[in-house]
Parts: structure tokens; sequence; C-alpha cells
């Protein structure tokens, strides 16, 4: 290096411009920092303001629905209160139907009985001149409240003169089947009601003779034989075949 090559600056001397400098810098510093903490802030402040509106509208679709909800079910339990009413007052009126139906139906069976008693009762108090002395009127068959058991009833008139008593005995037959051949079976061995063969009557008018018959597994009746014998003055005999008819 030469000694013509070196070259004195002179440099005015200020002692708190590197003061300064550092003092500017700090503050620049802080002002870069506090813009960017402030934006920042200003970011989150924004989004955070937008996730509340968002909780906020959801919170309020959420009790809208729950009204509704409260509103809908109180909706289906009047509907439901509605629906047992509407089946209670179907299953009254169904059962108001059927007892006017039964009513009605007891009432024609009352009417048609009557009418055939009040017929009995002519035929009895006046019988044409083709019917005199003692008649099978009629046999009746029916099931019994208990199992394999049937009730019976028959009705002897007498179509003469009323005042005085007929008497005698009246014999019931069952005849049917067992296993293939023909069987006839007597009253007495199918009706406890019944000890005899005949069955004694005394009457002036009319006689019922009723009981209950119990018949064998294995039989099946096909007709009931009624055999009626009348002693004394008036004496005669009768005999009628009836299907059985439940």
């Amino acid at each position: 290096m030469k000694p013509s090559d070196n070259k004195l600056i002179i440099v005015t001397y200020k002692p708190g411009q590197r003061l300064r400098r550092r003092i500017f810098f700090g503050l620049s510093c802080v002002a870069i920092a506090v813009t960017g903490f402030w934006s920042g802030y200003s970011r989150e402040s924004a989004m955070f303001a937008h996730e509340r509106e968002e909780m906020v509208r959801i919170r309020a679709e959420k009790e809208a629905l729950q009204q509704e909800l409260y509103e809908l079910r109180g909706q289906n339990e009047s509907m439901r209160q509605e629906l047992v009413v509407l089946d209670r007052g179907r299953a009254v009126d169904e059962v108001a139907q059927r007892g006017a139906l039964e009513t009605i139906q007891k009432l024609e069976n009352s009417v048609r009985q009557l009418r055939e008693d009040v017929t009995f009762y002519k035929r009895i108090m006046a019988p044409s001149s083709n019917t005199k002395g003692l008649t099978i009127q009629k046999l009746e068959l029916g099931n019994s409240a208990r199992e394999k058991k049937y009730t019976y009833k028959l009705v002897l008139t007498q179509m003469t003169d009323n005042k005085r008593y007929i008497e005698g005995v009246v014999a019931v037959n069952l005849i049917g089947e067992r296993n293939g051949e023909a069987e006839v079976l007597p009253l007495r061995d199918v009706s406890a009601d019944v000890q005899e063969l005949g069955i004694k009557f005394r009457f002036r008018y009319f006689q019922e003779i009723s009981g209950e018959i119990t018949l064998p597994d294995d039989f099946k009746p096909v007709k009931v034989q009624v055999v009626a014998q009348a002693s004394g003055k008036n004496a005669s005999s009768i005999e009628q075949s009836f299907d059985w008819s439940i």
C-alpha cells in the first residue's frame, strides 16, 4: 500500500445520534409488533364474533326445534287420546248394537213362543173334531250346559172333556246305531231322571215331562220314539216318532 492511497475522513461527532437511532429502531419494532398484534387480534375478534353469531343462531334453531317437538308431542298425545275415545265409542256402539240385536232376537223369540202357546192353549180348550183324547203335542231336544249331554221336553195333552183327569204311562226310546248296528236305548238307560221304563202322567189339560240325556260315546241317535198309554175309562194308546234334531 502506498502512503498516497490513505485518505483521512473527518466526521462530525454528534453525541445523541446513536441513541436516537436505537430509540427509533426500538419504537419501530414496537410499532410493528403492535400492528401485527392488533391485526391478528382484529382477525381473531372477527372470527370469534362470527362463531358467536353462529352459536347464537344454532342455539336459536335448537330452541325452535325443541319448541316444535314439544308442540308435536302435545298434538300426538291429543290425537292418541281422541283415537282412544273413538275406539271406546266404537266399542260401546258395537256392544250397544249387539245388545239391541240380542234384545230384538229375544223379543222375537218371546213373541213366537207366545203365539205357539196361544195356539197350544186354543187346541186344548177347543179341540177340533179330528183330534180327540190323549195327544203327544211336541218333543224338543236341546244342548245341555254340560258336555255330551242333551235336554229333552215332552208335552202331552188331552183333547177331550177336560173336566176329567187322564192318567197312564209314557215310554221314550232312542233309536240309533252303535258300531254299525241298529240299537234301541230306553230313556232310563240314558237319563238319571228316569228309573222305570214308563214315566207316569196325570193331568187335565197338559203335562210337561223334561230331563237330561247322556248319550254313550259310540251311540249315534237317529230318531226318538214316544209311546203314551192312557188307562181307565179313557184308555187309549198313541205312538209317534221324532227325528233326532237339536
